[in-house]
């Protein structure tokens, strides 16, 4: 079994459910991650964003070995952002995440990772977990740290859009 498939399929927070994006997200995935501030604090997130991005999301948020994505959804069900797993052979798995803008501030982020981390405590292959987060995005970074993650590097982004800019590397150990 890969670490993937070991994920429970839905998590659930004080105020979040976690689970697959299905297809009925497809509108408010788009609405969300169309959005020019997405592009500031996201490594890989296409911008524009449309429908065909959306439904490839919702695609491979099950179906690539390589990743394994929940959409984070409100107590009515409706997505509001997603968190995810990107698997690499020889490395811990990394964490990443991204929250529609009309949920920013509201701690939803912060409670989403929380739920996750404490989900996958006890498994095998999921004792530490990375993240990289820019230095430019202090939101971010206090989520992954009330989380529990620590700077572990200083270094500078390499993906195309963020080329040369800080960036700080972060690992959660489960305890």
């Amino acid at each position: 079994m890969t670490l993937d498939h070991a994920l429970p399929a839905t998590i659930r927070t004080e105020r979040l459910t976690l689970r697959a994006p299905v297809a009925s997200d497809l509108a408010d995935i788009v609405a969300m991650a169309n959005n020019p501030k997405m592009v500031e604090t996201t490594a890989t997130l296409p911008f524009p964003y449309g429908e065909r991005d959306g439904r490839d999301f919702i695609a491979q948020a099950t179906g690539n070995p390589d990743l394994r994505a929940y959409a984070i959804a409100g107590a009515d069900d409706r997505f509001m952002g997603t968190i995810l797993f990107k698997f690499a052979a020889g490395k811990p798995p990394e964490l990443g995440y991204w929250l529609g803008e009309p949920h920013w501030g509201q701690g939803y982020a912060g409670e989403a990772v929380i739920g996750l981390l404490a989900a996958l405590r006890q498994m095998p292959g999921f004792a530490r977990i990375g993240a990289r987060v820019l230095q430019s995005n202090p939101a971010s970074i206090r989520v992954l740290e009330k989380a529990g993650f620590l700077v572990t590097e200083r270094t500078q982004g390499v993906v195309e859009r963020h080329r040369g800019k800080p960036l700080l590397v972060m690992e959660w150990q489960a305890t």
